[in-house]
């Protein structure tokens, strides 16, 4: 089977998969972010170990577990965050070999995931929830559409030889007018504050991918895992997702 027919098969059970999650909702809804969340703990937890570090994983996974059951809790985040640290703390003064920039992964680990996903959570039963998806498929389909017509301008090629500038604005624009579409669509009324915004999440989404692809090859590996054929991990698949949850999360609390 060639790669991209498994990519497409992968890719079409991904969305038949996220539309049951997302059909369903409640405790579907929560089980499967809590599942993904530890599986993109462990496979950053596995890339770094691939370079070398002490990365305590079982810590990781737990306090990923903690900040979960306290966002369901609507407690206060420093709490989770605080024994997060404190447990992490435990371990830098038992471990000779843990060194303070394995802390520092550590940490990041404990806020790229939990904080910049977890959020998704609140926007349950609001179409909010649908926004970040389709920013997400409509940057990363038209990044690859207008790219592969237009481009001829490298963006970061020493990050993703793939990328082209044209690519770039092209997902930008498209995914603006799809955004305003569906926007529309729900019944909000559109303005200029709302394309600027789905713009800047695009372009968020875009730097979500460059910056996982940037760890990638910092640590050496060529994929973050190998459950979904074609397309490597989930954070391989998932990383520009990460970043719009947070932004999407602020406009359903603070609406323009």
């Amino acid at each position: 089977m060639n790669n991209f027919l498994k990519r497409s098969l992968t890719a079409v059970v991904l969305l038949a998969l996220l539309a049951v999650i997302l059909y369903f909702g409640g405790h579907v809804l929560r089980i499967a972010v809590l599942l993904f969340s530890l599986e993109l703990c462990h496979e950053l937890s596995q890339a770094f170990k691939h370079k070398g570090h002490d990365i305590p994983e079982h810590y990781i996974l737990l306090s990923c577990f903690i900040h979960f059951a306290v966002f369901l809790l609507s407690w206060p985040a420093f709490l989770a965050f605080s024994v997060s640290t404190f447990l992490l703390v435990l371990y830098y003064l038992k471990s000779p070999q843990f060194t303070l920039e394995e802390f520092g992964l550590c940490m990041l680990i404990l806020v790229y995931v939990p904080y910049f996903l977890f959020p998704i959570l609140s926007l349950e039963k609001t179409f909010y929830l649908y926004l970040v998806f389709i920013i997400a498929v409509s940057t990363d389909t038209f990044a690859y559409l207008t790219g592969m017509a237009f481009g001829r301008h490298k963006l970061v090629p020493s990050i993703s030889p793939n990328k082209t500038v044209e690519g770039a604005v092209g997902a930008v624009v498209c995914t603006i007018i799809v955004g305003l579409i569906y926007c529309r669509f729900v019944g909000i009324s559109i303005d200029w504050m709302h394309a600027l915004f789905i713009g800047v999440a695009s372009v968020t989404a875009q730097l979500g991918d460059l910056f996982a692809s940037k760890m990638k090859r910092a640590t050496g590996i060529k994929d973050y895992g190998h459950m979904l054929p074609g397309h490597g991990g989930f954070m391989d698949r998932f990383d520009s997702i990460l970043m719009i949850i947070p932004m999407v999360y602020m406009l359903y609390r603070f609406p323009l």
